[in-house]
């Protein structure tokens, strides 16, 4: 009986320390994450709460890649630190990155995807409703213009429903989910390691490369 008491004991005392672990280290619970993700042959390495959560590991995985895919909305963080090192590699001719961005021209009968975006954004920010994302988005391709440099940093525009951003490296890829209710900065980050889900973002983003505007 003292016996399995003491099992009892154990048990509840290694539950507990789990718990703690759990709420206290950020660390601890993308360990277990990962293991299980692993156990259950799941492609998912890590799963982050919003773009904040997720900006170092993805710098980390930036800075140690030569081929960069990129498709995203307003494109905010291509200005940021976050990018910062790969673009000085790329205008060096030493890495590569290829940016998707919507584009800003739209043909008489063809969906708006800008305008639909920022009608669902509207909701929730009173800033937007005025053409504001599509100036944020146009202010992004300014910022890229002077520093492209052929072969190894190009934008192009992509025109199809902004449901979400990627990126991409040799490596792993990044998904954030866009949500009608929330900005884009505020969804959770999805990393994936090479794999079938790998493959298809990865397609997606051949496919709009090749038919998007320079």
């Amino acid at each position: 009986m003292e016996f399995l008491r003491d099992i009892g004991t154990s048990l509840l005392a290694s539950a507990l320390f789990l718990v703690l672990v759990w709420a206290f280290s950020k660390t601890a619970r993308r360990l277990i994450r990962g293991l299980a993700a692993h156990l259950l042959h799941l492609d998912v390495e890590e799963v982050f709460a919003n773009s904040r959560d997720a900006a170092h590991d993805i710098k980390r995985e930036l800075g140690r890649a030569r081929e960069v895919s990129v498709l995203t909305g307003r494109g905010s963080e291509l200005q940021r630190e976050l990018f910062e090192d790969l673009f000085l590699r790329c205008r060096a001719r030493r890495s590569r990155c290829r940016i998707l961005l919507p584009k800003l021209d739209v043909r008489a009968g063809e969906p708006d995807w800008i305008t639909d975006r920022e009608e669902e954004i509207q909701v929730f920010d009173s800033a937007f409703g005025a053409g504001l994302l599509r100036r944020q988005i146009a202010a992004t391709y300014d910022y890229l213009a002077p520093l492209t440099v052929e072969g190894h940093l190009e934008a192009r525009g992509y025109g199809v429903p902004h449901v979400g951003r990627i990126i991409a490296t040799e490596r792993v890829v990044y998904l954030t989910p866009y949500s009608a209710d929330r900005h884009g900065r505020d969804s959770p980050v999805i990393k994936y390691r090479r794999g079938e889900t790998y493959d298809v973002l990865l397609r997606l983003i051949e496919k709009l490369w090749v038919g998007g505007p320079t």
